[in-house]
């Protein structure tokens, strides 16, 4: 009976693309999209082939990781896709359970949730956590230098702003998308919003305070076009 060409085998989670061909090794390779390639020498059969993929197993779920990342950047709730934390992109791992949570691991974020919604919820406690965490030791230090001090500061999704300063109530509410951004774009928000406790509006003397305390925020606030 000849070797069976070109069929698909399922091995470890994973479809495998197996062809057997005039070769001397065996050969494994990860293509765009993750998809397993392994070309087979004749008359290799197939446990040996089995085992070699055993061997690899790794090898595999760690390049087809690269392959994930190495796509354009989109925002994407599901296992295998991918969220911003902090001005870089990072693996997606749904893990079971209802209850809306996520957390970093080693460069990774695991989320649970039943649907994309409750995903959703768990990847925005996640950024307040995270930006709950920064944003004490920037107030310490930039109240002091703007001579100003917020009367409170909280945390919403906004659509439209990245943060806003209520000047009667000394009021500052901050985007929990900030959390997406480097974390350059946190300060120089921050420092925007504490300036408008000097100057209401967005005129010389508030451009003056601007320029002297973050003389690059007009670069930082370039970077940060296209969201909110």
């Amino acid at each position: 009976m000849p070797a069976p060409t070109d069929y698909l085998l399922t091995h470890g989670g994973h479809r495998v693309e197996v062809t057997y061909k005039n070769v001397k090794n065996l050969r494994l390779r990860v293509l765009l999209g993750g998809r397993v390639v392994v070309s087979v020498p004749l008359g290799v059969p197939e446990h040996e082939l089995r085992r070699f993929l055993d061997e690899n197993h790794a090898w595999i779920l760690r390049a087809q990781q690269r392959m994930r990342m190495a796509a354009p950047p989109q925002e994407q709730l599901v296992d295998g896709g991918r969220v911003q934390l902090w001005g870089a992109w990072r693996e997606l791992v749904v893990a079971d359970g209802d209850r809306a949570s996520a957390r970093e691991v080693d460069g990774r974020i695991i989320v649970t949730g039943a649907d994309e919604e409750a995903r959703a919820r768990g990847i925005d406690a996640l950024y307040r956590r995270e930006l709950m965490a920064r944003i004490p030791a920037l107030r310490e230090v930039w109240e002091e230098r703007v001579g100003r001090r917020a009367a409170g500061l909280r945390l919403r999704r906004m659509t439209s702003r990245w943060g806003s300063c209520n000047t009667r109530t000394a009021m500052i509410t901050l985007n929990t998308a900030l959390a997406k951004r480097d974390p350059a774009a946190l300060e120089y928000v921050l420092v925007h919003e504490l300036v408008h406790l000097h100057e209401r509006g967005h005129g010389p003397r508030f451009v003056a305070w601007m320029d002297a305390l973050i003389p690059d925020w007009r670069a930082r606030r370039l970077a940060m076009r296209g969201t909110p």
